[in-house]
């Protein structure tokens, strides 16, 4: 590869993709606070608003990955210089999110039933239930939000999402603490409390972004309110066919995460607020490599939309590389500096000391997922989502859960055992998402 080119696509990739890491690191933020807000209010709570995060994530990345559909649609469009369709796939794309938002909303309010069958304590499950039914006021919001995102990253200008979450931070976190802790005359409402709070947040997102690309010049040229707002099936049918394989895929791994929580709730609230520490640690590093994967997309997105199939595959293979170093980096740092980690939420000795053991798997994990996420936001980049799920499907719970499981609960390794599972799980997909990229890249 030319040094030349490699510096500008490595420079292409971080103008677009630091403002994602920023905006990511915001988002995760607020969880990370959640989580130590949570564990204040004591393990009952913390484990209410582990479950009900852990649910609500995986519903809701189900419908995001069909509107992730509009962000390399969006990128080729612009690559290819047909703006005014940039604007009418944006219009579809809040319709489907609309028709999205009420389907997740009526599964969020049916989840108590699963978790009382799940053997989960019954406190636990109302508070989760609570959680969840507060959170999906904003579920339109959301992906109201997630929509607009997607455009505008598309065109390549990720300046304003950062802005947007950069400013929302302390607003979430204040609204969540004064709704939790109950102050300001407010009647302290706990996990349920952060579901509103959040619920809230997401309206005011949407509306401050939808104000930014709605008045700024960078904007008009696509038209993004100057044709009909009605459903164009024959559209969404055709984001529904891109989108629907990363939302499943997304489903597939979020769910594995999901169903891991719930397993282990059912070894003990100890188990349970250590696992949700570790995660909610390695969620926050992992940002990183996830904004720059985001860029990715955008990227070898752009790249196809112009022809330059060549170009798209240099620039995906500079960003996997990229991730692959960082993520080395966030690895090592978590194998040698766990127990300072684990000792900033809590003080809990059994917590602490199961939480230490986990941050040790969780350095292997941290490397696989941001190698896996490096290799699947290329992937979209090329609109190739539909192998990357089935590869998925089989990877994570043909092997990733039936490992968790064996280890965790047949052999009695407990909490280590299952994230032993979950390690090797995202090791494995790295190899499998880098291997589709080069097949493809190879056969173009």
């Amino acid at each position: 590869m030319n040094r030349f080119q490699v510096k500008s696509d490595l420079a292409n990739i971080l103008t677009i993709g630091v403002p994602l890491i920023v905006n990511n690191l915001s988002s995760i933020a607020v969880n990370v606070a959640d989580t130590l807000m949570a564990s204040q209010l004591g393990t009952t709570q913390l484990a209410a608003v582990a479950i009900g995060s852990g649910v609500w994530i995986a519903l809701f990345l189900l419908g995001l990955g069909i509107i992730m559909a509009v962000g390399p649609t969006v990128a080729q469009h612009f690559g290819a210089r047909r703006f005014q369709l940039i604007g009418y796939e944006t219009r579809q794309g809040l319709l489907l999110g609309a028709l999205l938002s009420l389907l997740i909303v009526v599964v969020m309010r049916s989840i108590e039933p699963l978790l009382l069958w799940m053997e989960i304590d019954s406190e636990v499950s109302q508070l989760a239930q609570g959680y969840l039914n507060a959170l999906s006021w904003g579920v339109l919001g959301a992906y109201g939000y997630h929509t607009l995102k997607q455009m505008t990253e598309g065109v390549g200008r990720t300046i304003p999402i950062m802005m947007v979450m950069g400013a929302m931070l302390p607003i979430n976190i204040g609204i969540n603490y004064v709704l939790m802790f109950g102050k300001l005359g407010f009647e302290p409402l706990g996990a349920v409390g952060c579901g509103f709070g959040n619920a809230l947040s997401f309206w005011l997102m949407f509306l401050a972004l939808a104000v930014y690309t709605l008045t700024s010049r960078h904007y008009k040229k696509f038209g993004i309110t100057s044709g009909k707002i009605e459903i164009e099936w024959e559209v969404l049918r055709r984001l529904i066919s891109l989108g629907l394989p990363i939302g499943v895929s997304l489903f597939l791994q979020s769910g594995l995460f999901t169903t891991v929580a719930l397993l282990m709730a059912s070894l003990g609230t100890t188990a349970v607020a250590a696992h949700q520490i570790v995660l909610s640690y390695s969620g926050l590093v992992f940002m990183i490599p996830l904004g720059l994967a985001m860029a990715l997309t955008v990227c070898v997105g752009q790249a196809v939309g112009r022809g330059d199939t060549s170009g798209a595959g240099r620039i995906g293979y500079v960003g996997i590389g990229v991730c692959m170093v960082l993520s080395s980096v966030s690895a090592i740092t978590t194998f040698y500096f766990g127990p300072a980690i684990a000792a900033i939420y809590t003080q809990d000795r059994a917590v602490l000391a199961l939480s230490v053991l986990l941050f040790k798997l969780a350095a292997l994990l941290q490397l696989g997922d941001g190698v896996q996420v490096a290799g699947a936001f290329a992937l979209r980049g090329l609109k190739d989502t539909r192998v990357p799920l089935v590869l998925n499907a089989i990877n994570y719970w043909g092997f990733g859960f039936v490992a968790a499981y064996v280890l965790g609960v047949v052999f009695e390794f407990g909490a280590q055992g299952v994230w032993t599972g979950l390690s090797f799980a995202l090791l494995s997909a790295a190899f499998l998402m880098v291997a589709r990229f080069v097949f493809l890249i190879r056969a173009m």
